[in-house]
């Protein structure tokens, strides 16, 4: 199978997993075969508090990350407690994604790249190459070592305010269509 990476970057809350929504939709809609996880954001009083996965596959939705407090106790990163179950579902869901056209990985982070934790399914499941299109989202700081993993991989930066117009660009490009 000849597969093409995508790294998608851009700052923190800029819209990579909004934008990781929409490509989902269109690839949906062209009967493409999907894996992975996205990871949309939970919202209180228009605050970020949490994170959550869902399975491409299934459609079943966890909570993965609270925000950190003092008190807080777990796996931690610097903003982060992540429920250590939820963690490990994601990584066995990672395990399966060989042979579908799509693979999504929303987001590759500190915990897999400087901590050897977190999805390192999905750090293999983009090295195994099996399937067509993958997708990783990664913060701008790590993006230079998931280029040294994945030399051959695009890049696509969100930019804040990205235009309709211009995200149905991207979303085509990245799908070929």
């Amino acid at each position: 199978m000849t597969s093409k990476i995508w790294i998608i970057t851009g700052p923190c809350q800029v819209g990579k997993t909004r934008f990781c929504s929409f490509l989902l939709q269109h690839a949906q809609s062209q009967g493409l075969q999907l894996a992975g996880v996205i990871c949309p954001p939970v919202y209180a009083e228009q605050q970020k508090t949490g994170i959550s996965i869902e399975d491409l596959k299934s459609h079943v939705r966890k909570t993965l990350a609270v925000k950190r407090t003092s008190e807080t106790e777990g796996l931690m990163t610097e903003r982060w407690v992540f429920d250590e179950e939820a963690l490990t579902w994601g990584n066995q869901l990672l395990a399966e994604t060989d042979g579908c056209d799509l693979l999504l990985v929303d987001e590759l982070g500190p915990l897999e790249f400087t901590r050897g934790q977190g999805w390192q399914n999905g750090l293999l499941a983009i090295d195994k190459g099996e399937y067509r299109i993958a997708v990783v989202v990664i913060r701008p700081a790590l993006v230079e070592t998931a280029v040294k993993r994945w030399p051959h991989a695009q890049m696509a930066e969100i930019p804040p305010n990205l235009a309709d117009e211009d995200m149905h660009l991207l979303i085509k490009k990245i799908l070929q269509i």
